[in-house]
């Protein structure tokens, strides 16, 4: 995914004269391309394959930016989410975050799938459990007990 992130690096600096840093704020300019695309094709739709590809690409580098604020890996599969997900694991706690899915459906989708808003919330300190807390088990059964038809 390292090269792939330098590619699109490259594709963002010939294809539309954006310098791409690897810094947070960087992830803000990969959004305004994604929007601009997203536009785009609704009078020039992409292709399934053209957009797959696209994910991954922009994608790559959004997971490459993560990795540069906190310790992760990526793998090709993901227990949560099937075979070829290509999830970004974070070393500290193996959480998964899915950028190239991020992108996909930014691409597919539009403004409510920002990119930005996504990585901004899964870099923060904390990650996404400062805003989602894991459920006590307690908790879960105590909800099912109490559950209409229970």
């Amino acid at each position: 995914m390292a090269s792939l992130s330098a590619q699109t690096v490259e594709r963002a600096r010939s294809a539309y004269g954006v310098t791409l840093d690897y810094s947070p704020d960087s992830v803000k300019e990969v959004e305004k391309l994604l929007a601009t695309k997203y536009e785009l094709q609704k009078s020039h739709p992409m292709t399934e394959e053209e957009t797959a590809d696209a994910a991954h690409l922009w994608g790559a580098y959004i997971g490459e930016v993560m990795k540069r604020l906190r310790p992760a890996h990526w793998t090709r599969d993901s227990a949560a989410a099937g075979k070829d997900a290509l999830p970004i694991v974070f070393n500290d706690t193996g959480e998964e975050s899915f950028p190239c899915a991020w992108v996909y459906h930014r691409l597919t989708n539009g403004e409510e799938d920002n990119v930005w808003v996504k990585f901004h919330f899964v870099t923060q300190p904390g990650g996404l459990k400062q805003y989602f807390p894991p459920k006590k088990k307690s908790d879960i059964a105590t909800r099912n007990k109490n559950a209409p038809g229970s």
